[in-house]
């Protein structure tokens, strides 16, 4: 059985009202957290168990208080934490009791994995004690690994964030413990002689009973991701004379692949593919990443969809090395994550290396990022290779894409309490196209509960001029009861943002919302929403481009499932002929409505899922949407995901039809560092089917060996039959990770 830490008073006091009532008076930096340092020649054993006499070093901290369900209580379960360090390590153990030790759940184990259905430890440190930025360590009851970074107050968390940690875990008949060890060189702090303080806090998920508890608790409105909002956080005391370490990690690969490309073609194709990565660390909170030959062997294809707009789609980034610095290069607020493209995306990484979702290989590239003082600093520069790319089916011309060299360049200036000011610079040349530079400036503003987001940006292409500008302001204001929003973009004729994602052009555009969401004392449920919002879109001439107006009402369960129902009404001008899979629809404007209905299942179950329904106008004529998803949980760790979306539309210009895109992903993890995964989709709309099976394992620490095999299959007609091979690749990749 665990050592047990000292009980903090009051910590099962689960009943008798809310410990805290007025969230606004309470001075979050009283939270203090005392870090021991170990003596010279000590450490606790990584185990997980929790049984060392260095543990007792460390007072215990504790008294956690729910954000859900019932918000200013205490937690009702009893969760404590001490830290420990040294010259080399922060360590952290956790003591999470459990009343009923066989309600614990916990079924997934993969390195990086969403933890949405396992109970789970959170712990957030802003090492600058900034009150802006913070590190992000996760596990759930069998030892998963989740790490993340988060900058501007958890406005950019990137999950794609990877440091090199120890973690293990154990159960017994009292809760589940946690043993972890940060090496400090995979932080960046400010130290030196005498005492450094930091920022800190921890949560805690019962999953069982849908609960989220806080060591610091902080404003419901900012909902789970407050937890990123180190504003709100405690502090750790106790650090003192802690030297930052500059980081030299060198991490060489072998990538052996075997191909052969149907399409284009080509005979099988054997590359012996082999590079690096090297980042040093050039300060104290600089650091400077140099990749070549970069090889993504490992990365999922992106999700089919079917695209019935007339705008291209976004696809969120996928790549490390892209991902890594995703944060620090991130554009006014959002600016390609995977939650969306944002207000003005000037940077989206998706241009660099990949063409009509096809890769193009990286010769090189290199990054140097870190902030001095209140000033944070990002500058990258990539180069790709010449190569031939063939985005059509078998027989279609393959395209040559020359060589190409991006650049981008990033400074953000903290100013006031949360609010920051920057400038962006991005230049494109080669790639067998005219030259084109980006310019942009933001600022992000918090003033309490209302968040301010303002944008300018200007292109530069040779032989463009007048209309190559574009901006955007957005004034968000949230509460627990009421969420409202005003935003506006204006984008020039001629705005040529090469290196980001601007679907339109030439386009005015205001957008307004509005909700309510209420918390009745009704049994089972958790809150309510009732939500307006409205886009109007117009061109620079004044012409109404198009519009919608959405009127949902959501229920959310206490057991986190939820159902809703929306109405829309939408418009949209045809400045031309557009041609669709049924047919051309013929140019002018065209009104419609549609209505939906969705239902989400409790998440924490072995079998959950989803299902929605759309029906109702398209252009001239009818559509119907009906999507479904359903996941399984057969075994811990043993997870299959299916989903299913299907359109039929009828409209009077063209012949009625159908699209049908199907995917099912399969993956177990035997153990924190070793996984199988297998991906496959289908879409008739494209005609195209594709399969992906993926063996990782991390065999030691940073280093990790993987085995992917890739296949494409087309068809004639539409349906899975007489599937035709597009093309195959087999690919060993492994790496070693060597630090100092």
């Amino acid at each position: 059985m665990a050592t047990t830490a000292a009980q903090v008073p009051g910590q099962n006091d689960s009943g008798g009202g809310p410990i805290i009532t007025d969230i606004t008076k309470i001075d979050h930096e009283a939270f203090e957290a005392i870090a021991a340092r170990l003596p010279d020649g000590r450490a606790p054993k990584i185990d997980g168990k929790l049984d060392e006499a260095e543990w007792q070093l460390a007072p215990a901290q504790g008294r956690f208080i729910q954000r859900e369900p019932q918000y200013g209580w205490a937690s009702t379960e009893r969760t404590e934490f001490r830290i420990l360090y040294d010259d080399k390590m922060l360590y952290f153990g956790v003591w999470a009791y459990d009343s009923d030790p066989k309600g614990i759940i916990a079924t997934e184990l993969k390195r990086d994995s969403l933890l949405r259905k396992s109970d789970q430890v959170k712990i957030t440190l802003d090492t600058f004690h900034d009150h802006r930025n913070a590190f992000y360590f996760s596990t759930n009851p069998l030892g998963a690994l989740k790490d993340a970074n988060s900058t501007e107050e958890g406005r950019m968390v990137n999950y794609d964030w990877n440091a090199v940690w120890e973690n293990r875990t154990t159960i017994d008949e009292q809760g589940w413990y946690i043993e972890l060890a940060i090496p400090l060189s995979q932080l960046r702090f400010e130290g030196g002689p005498g005492d450094t303080v930091w920022g800190l806090n921890v949560c805690r998920i019962i999953l069982r009973k849908n609960e989220e508890t806080y060591w610091v608790p902080f404003p419901r409105e900012w909902q789970a991701m407050g937890f990123a909002r180190m504003s709100g956080a405690g502090v750790i005391k106790g650090l003192r004379d802690l030297t930052p370490r500059r980081r030299l990690e060198f991490v060489p690969y072998l990538a052996p692949l075997i191909s052969r490309d149907y399409d284009a073609g080509t005979p099988r194709k054997t590359d012996t593919g082999a590079g690096f990565d090297l980042k040093v660390g050039l300060s104290q909170s600089f650091n400077a990443d140099l990749t070549v030959k970069t090889d993504f062997a490992q990365v999922e294809a992106d999700q089919e969809v079917v695209n019935l707009s007339r705008f291209s789609l976004f696809f969120p980034e996928k790549r490390q090395f892209f991902t890594e610095g995703a944060g620090i290069f991130d554009f006014g607020q959002n600016s390609g994550s995977s939650a969306g493209p944002g207000l003005l995306s000037l940077f989206y990484s998706r241009t660099i290396g990949l063409r009509d979702g096809l890769q193009v290989p990286i010769l090189a590239g290199g990054r140097v990022t870190g902030r001095s003082g209140h000033t944070t600093v990002g500058v990258m520069n990539i180069e790709t290779d010449q190569t031939t790319v063939s985005a059509g089916g078998i027989g279609a011309p393959a395209t040559r894409v020359p060589r190409a060299n991006y650049s981008a360049v990033r400074v953000k200036r903290d100013i006031f309490g949360k609010s920051s000011i920057g400038g962006m610079f991005l230049n494109r040349t080669g790639g067998g196209e005219l030259s084109n530079r980006s310019v942009g400036l933001d600022g992000v503003f918090t003033f309490g509960k209302l968040d301010w987001v303002v944008l300018g940006a200007r292109t530069f292409t040779p032989g463009i001029t007048g209309s190559d500008w574009a901006a955007a302001t957005k004034a968000k204001w949230t509460s627990d009861l009421v969420e409202t929003s005003l935003t506006y973009i204006d984008i020039g004729k001629q705005f040529n943002a090469e290196m980001g994602f601007i679907p339109r052009t030439d386009i005015r555009n205001v957008v307004a919302q509005a909700a309510l969401t209420p918390r009745p004392k009704w049994k089972g449920v958790r809150q309510l929403r009732f939500n307006i919002d409205t886009s109007y879109f117009e061109n620079h001439a004044g012409r109404r481009e198009s519009q919608t107006t959405g009127y949902d009402v959501r229920l959310t369960a206490q057991d986190s499932s939820s159902y809703s129902v929306s109405f829309d009404t939408q418009y949209d001008f045809l400045p031309f002929n557009w041609s669709t899979a049924g047919g051309v629809i013929p140019s002018r404007g065209y009104s419609w409505h549609n209505l939906r209905g969705s239902y989400t299942s409790n998440q924490s179950k072995r079998l959950y899922g989803s299902i929605s329904a759309d029906r109702g106008g398209y252009y001239s004529g009818d559509k119907q949407t009906y999507r479904a998803s359903l996941n399984v949980v057969p075994k811990d760790t043993l997870l299959v995901e299916t989903s299913y979306t299907r359109n039929r539309i009828v409209l009077p210009e063209t012949r009625p039809y159908a699209t049908n895109v199907l995917s099912t992903r399969v993956s177990y993890s035997f153990s924190p560092d070793l996984f199988v995964k297998t991906f496959v989709q289908y879409n008739d709309a494209r005609r195209t089917a594709s399969l992906n099976l993926l063996f990782w394992y991390i065999y030691r620490p940073g280093s990790d060996f993987y085995i992917v095999y890739n296949e494409g299959f087309e068809t004639a007609v539409p349906g899975p039959r007489d599937l035709r091979t597009r093309g195959r690749s087999l690919a060993i990749k492994m790496t070693y990770w060597l630090a100092r």
